[in-house]
């Protein structure tokens, strides 16, 4: 679905942004919105075209990741908008993680030309987005060694998909979960605190916590995580309720 305001935000965009959407989160309450970002037009003019303050934190950083934060935050605005809201700056913790306006929730992510966000009014719950190209060569050599067990690796070769697509997807539901569960567990945990239960199905996948991360987070604890394929590219998400 798009809106009018998708469509103004996009031809302001001058080509940095393309085909925004808003999709079904099937998340009662939740909008989620996702892009295509294009990084070799990106300029720093673009930060006030689209009413999007930058950061001094961002002042030396490399195009790159001034690009990956504007795609980000365009994110937001069209989400606010698919809340029928009007849009609002997004701040950042000193962690790195989204400071969300009073009243909102949510969860962004952008990847190697995708971008997307996940936001509710719902403040109950905790939200979190991944988006990940499909990993091949070394990109794909380093999740299987860095961020999957041996038992998760061996259910790379079941399911629908094919084992590079399975391990993106079991790479980029960790990072949407490790998302949607900092806000409760208040720290880093590693990729092996969550585990792949069994092979992604068509529309979503399973991880079970492998350790006690709070009280209310114990071992055993499992998390169904929505997921959609966009060609190139993969997106993960999904809510928890807060304690």
């Amino acid at each position: 679905m798009t809106t009018p305001f998708f469509t103004d935000l996009q031809t302001r965009a001058r080509g940095f942004l393309s085909g925004i959407a808003q999709d079904d989160s099937l998340i009662p309450g939740a909008v989620l919105v996702s892009a295509s970002y294009d990084e070799a037009t990106f300029s720093d003019a673009l930060f006030a075209q689209l009413d999007i303050p930058q950061p001094s934190t961002l002042s030396r950083a490399v195009p790159r990741r001034k690009a990956e934060f504007l795609a980000g935050r365009a994110m937001t605005q069209a989400a606010m908008a698919g809340l029928g809201l009007p849009p609002r700056p997004v701040d950042t913790t000193p962690s790195r993680a989204p400071l969300w306006p009073e009243g909102l929730s949510g969860s962004i992510s952008h990847a190697r030309g995708r971008c997307a966000c996940l936001l509710s009014q719902d403040t109950g719950h905790s939200y979190g987005v991944d988006t990940e190209a499909i990993a091949e060569d070394r990109s794909l050599d380093a999740i299987l060694s860095q961020t999957l067990s041996p038992d998760e690796r061996a259910l790379l070769t079941q399911g629908p998909y094919p084992a590079s697509t399975n391990a993106t997807l079991a790479f980029s539901a960790k990072e949407a979960l490790f998302k949607a569960l900092f806000p409760q567990v208040g720290h880093h945990f590693g990729f092996d605190a969550a585990e792949l239960t069994e092979a992604p199905c068509h529309s979503s996948l399973s991880l079970s916590l492998t350790t006690d991360l709070t009280k209310t987070l114990p071992q055993g604890t499992r998390f169904d995580i929505h997921h959609r394929l966009t060609g190139t590219h993969v997106s993960t998400w999904l809510s928890v309720p807060n304690p």
